[in-house]
């Protein structure tokens, strides 16, 4: 009978590991990672020979990462086919990271009254070929201007406008053909210059930029990443 006992105990004990085993499995699932990504927007133009011939357009870009560091910096960026960004970077290969910050989701700009939101939705939530986003972005108080630093290449004239009080502005160039990911095409991109409004920023700072989760959190995105319309 104590054999028998201790048979019994050694099975349990078997049976209770399998049990737990089978519990923590991995499971396969559809459901695609909720994460958290600085929220940037990219401006693009229309090119032409002269500025006044010239337009840009901006939208809500997320889909953006540094790749390479030497011996020229890269970054990869994803642009959703279709819309006017897409063509214009197409076209003229080239165009401006902005980095955005809280004040660009609380609408803290130039305006009046509480607009909470309102800066994304524009440039997210629309098409730039059915509204004025640079007429639109104005009232709100962040009217679009010409990125004037003192840098290496300070030609604006063939550069897009931009946001006012961004954290970066990132100058990019296309390099070789964009990739067709489906939805999306990527693009590798050559950082041709970083510029900041502030002369003081080190590598080591943290920097106060807008994140997908803070959108999330104030109900601009759902959990999709997509603008939710105000209800």
């Amino acid at each position: 009978f104590l054999l028998w006992d201790r048979w019994k105990m050694m099975l349990l004990l078997l049976l209770s590991t399998l049990l737990c085993l089978c519990a923590s499995a991995y499971q396969a699932t559809t459901i695609p990672p909720l994460i958290d990504v600085p929220t940037f927007s990219l401006s693009t133009s229309s090119g032409g020979d002269d500025a006044s011939s010239s337009s840009s357009t901006m939208n809500i870009l997320t889909y953006a990462s540094p790749v390479a560091i030497k011996p020229h910096r890269m970054w990869s960026i994803s642009l959703y086919k279709g819309t006017l960004s897409h063509e214009h970077f197409g076209k003229e290969k080239r165009g401006i990271l902005q980095l955005l910050r809280p004040a660009h989701a609380l609408c803290k700009g130039d305006g009046e009254g509480d607009a909470s939101g309102k800066l994304i939705r524009v440039l997210g939530g629309s098409s730039g070929r059915d509204v004025d986003k640079q007429a639109m972005c104005e009232e709100l108080g962040f009217a679009w201007k010409p990125l004037e630093c003192n840098g290496e290449t300070n030609d604006i004239a063939d550069w897009p406008q931009v946001l006012p009080h961004c954290v970066y502005y990132l100058k990019l160039e296309l390099v070789g053909e964009m990739i067709d990911c489906g939805s999306h095409d990527v693009a590798l991109c050559r950082v041709v210059e970083m510029v900041s409004e502030d002369d003081s920023i080190n590598a080591a700072d943290e920097l106060d930029y807008i994140s997908t989760r803070t959108l999330r959190e104030m109900d601009i995105i759902s959990e999709f990443g997509r603008i939710k319309d105000i209800e």
